[in-house]
């Protein structure tokens, strides 16, 4: 069993506060010690590898939230669902790395908590925790718009869409993102989508046009395009010269770019 990884009520320089406890469920170590160091700040993290691990936890802490991989090994994730809340009746986040019609079905059957894909932000994975957990400060709705943006840069969501999704006006949230992000809603989910596909191109041997439809984008030719626009150079060259870039500060040519961009600007 892999039992608790993280309790900051052992660390004696920190007074004897009461931390919830969160059980991640991934077969991947690596993935488990990351989740767990990211948590381990705000709450008391325990992590398993297999069904039987997690239920075994489950059982002997008071769980109050299960982070949940949707495939482990030989065991689908989903499967876990029922067995888990035999035992504790808390919400379930389900992280997964395929974002398929059938998965989406079968968790929204499970009735699941939530749902995010990998790989996940780290801010993200705190807001959702904090907010199944009920820990929740209220929520900043231009921050919830980022995150909406984020989850699935392939997404092409309305601003319509967006501006109904965290309660505020098209012209509210207009404002407000302006002010805050200093570019439109349209702009900042091209950021978003071409530092993902920076990403990919440094991280993995993804096909470019693959890449390219995972971002959002049907055309290769017009990814390539955007992509240069942002970076100074094709994906393929950027593949083999990674460089750093940054949603937080977009290149200055973007609010004059020729590509329409597919979401509502």
């Amino acid at each position: 069993m892999i039992g608790l990884l993280f309790d900051p009520r052992e660390d004696d320089r920190m007074p004897p506060v009461r931390r919830l406890d969160v059980l991640i469920v991934d077969d991947d170590p690596a993935i488990r010690e990351a989740l767990a160091a990211g948590l381990a700040r705000d709450y008391s993290v325990h992590a398993a590898a297999t069904g039987d691990e997690a239920c075994a936890i489950l059982a002997a802490h008071p769980i109050a939230v299960i982070i949940l991989d949707a495939f482990l090994g030989q065991e689908h994730g989903l499967d876990l669902v029922a067995r888990f809340r035999a035992i504790a009746p808390v919400p379930i986040l389900v992280l997964t790395g395929y974002s398929t019609e059938d998965l989406a079905i079968k968790a929204l059957r499970a009735q699941v908590a939530d749902y995010l894909k990998k790989p996940v932000e780290l801010p993200l994975l705190l807001e959702r925790v904090a907010r199944l957990t009920g820990t929740a400060a209220a929520p900043d709705p231009v921050q919830h718009a980022l995150d909406h943006l984020a989850r699935d840069p392939a997404a092409h969501p309305t601003m319509e869409a967006i501006a109904d999704h965290v309660g505020l006006s098209e012209r509210q949230l207009r404002r407000k993102f302006a002010t805050q992000t200093g570019m439109p809603p349209a702009h900042y989910a091209i950021e978003v989508r071409l530092e993902r596909a920076a990403h990919l191109l440094a991280t993995t041997r993804l096909p470019i046009n693959r890449i390219a439809r995972r971002v959002g984008y049907k055309d290769r030719h017009q990814f390539t395009r955007v992509f240069r626009r942002k970076f100074g150079v094709t994906p393929t060259a950027y593949r083999v010269h990674p460089r750093c870039g940054s949603i937080t500060q977009p290149n200055p040519s973007f609010p004059g770019m020729a590509e329409k961009p597919p979401e509502a600007s």
